[in-house]
């Protein structure tokens, strides 16, 4: 089964407004830097959204067979859009 795309399926995900690294607040129309994982049962998660100053547009160590994916997105009204992905564990 093919997994869809991330970029697709994160598109207007509600997420947090507060960055993950540095604690400040997010607004609407920031770019931000968003990583997220893939399980069977629900599809693309998002698990933290950086400010574009804090965000890593890489990953680092993978986790064990996870599917991991950052992407670049704007951040508006509560949710992701525009989104684009920089970088994934898995082609």
């Amino acid at each position: 089964m093919t997994r869809p795309s991330p970029a697709a399926a994160l598109n207007g995900v509600q997420c947090g407004n507060v960055c993950s690294g540095c604690n400040r607040g997010i607004r609407t129309g920031d770019k931000t830097v968003v990583y997220a994982t893939y399980y069977d049962a629900e599809g693309w998660v998002v698990r933290r959204v950086w400010c574009d100053d804090c965000g890593s547009t890489t990953i680092g160590l993978p986790t064990d067979g996870a599917d991991e994916v950052i992407v670049e997105a704007v951040y508006w009204s509560g949710r992701v859009v525009g989104v684009k992905t920089v970088d994934r564990s898995r082609p």
